[in-house]
């Protein structure tokens, strides 16, 4: 293999790095420099590296960036990753449900049951990989900002509209307001669909008489979504009303696939298998 040089003010940002991710850098750096034919890395070819690492990197902590490096196979290594959408960072309006307190009681889950270990087990190479591990990810409304359509396990809050129908007088406000053309007014009180709709507020803020209202939040469940060569969605599998219950649902797949699970398959490719079965 060809020696690879580092110019002065490329390797001086390279020193700028954390030094967690320094090594998987440095070589994604120089791989990118090797298939060009080149033997130098320069300062520009280190700022395309820096700007893609940077849209990686956008709003994870250093603990979060962390958890995606590959890691030595030994025990105690995190396999389960719980995130979660930064409503409360932001102050989000939208935000239905309490993501703090459903990510501690799957933590809490994760912690007592011992399920961490049991996963890396399934391992067999040397490193672990950010995509060998469980993902979840709980986002607080419909928005889904912390991408749960590509978790192992996605949990979005959400609600049920109502409709008041002796004070609605047919304004069709509600129907122009739904983001997911879920409702329909024809010289009528509205007409929810409910399989298209997500579960948000809108038509509840925007209705002029008041005549709209929504239920307690719960939570939409999806499971086996996860990026890669072939992608997937993540299907809804069903509302729960408070985190014990997701927990109970949880134990029981995460537990099937561990002592059913191929080798070295992935938790997605694991349940569009067999999810049917765990559906009934």
């Amino acid at each position: 293999m060809v020696q690879m040089h580092w110019e002065r003010d490329a390797k001086k940002q390279l020193g700028r790095v954390p030094f967690f991710v320094r090594p998987l850098v440095k070589r994604k750096v120089e791989e990118r420099v090797r298939d060009r034919g080149a033997d130098k890395v320069t300062f520009a070819d280190f700022q395309e590296a820096e700007s893609r690492y940077r849209s990686v990197a956008a709003g994870k902590s250093e603990e979060d960036l962390k958890r995606m490096m590959p890691r030595e196979n030994v025990p105690g290594v995190e396999m389960v990753v719980v995130e979660t959408c930064h409503n409360e960072l932001s102050n989000c309006p939208n935000v239905l449900i309490k993501t703090g307190e459903w990510k501690k009681a799957i933590e809490d889950w994760v912690r007592q049951s011992g399920v961490s270990e049991r996963l890396r087990k399934r391992i067999k190479d040397d490193k672990i990989l950010y995509h060998q591990k469980f993902r979840i990810s709980i986002s607080g409304c419909p928005n889904a900002c912390s991408r749960p359509q590509i978790a192992d396990l996605g949990i979005t809050g959400f609600v049920r509209p109502e409709v008041d129908p002796a004070h609605c007088r047919f304004c069709g406000s509600c129907e122009e307001v739904c983001p997911d053309s879920a409702i329909e007014v024809k010289d009528a009180p509205p007409i929810f669909d409910r399989k298209a709709c997500q579960g948000c507020t809108r038509c509840r803020d925007i209705c002029p008489d008041k005549c709209i209202s929504v239920s307690e939040p719960g939570a939409r469940i999806m499971v086996g979504g996860k990026l890669g060569r072939h992608p997937r969605l993540a299907e809804v599998i069903g509302e729960v009303d408070e985190s014990s219950q997701v927990i109970k649902f949880l134990d029981r797949i995460v537990n099937d696939y561990i002592e059913k699970g191929e080798p070295g398959e992935r938790f997605a490719d694991f349940w569009a298998r067999t999810g049917k079965e765990k559906k009934r």
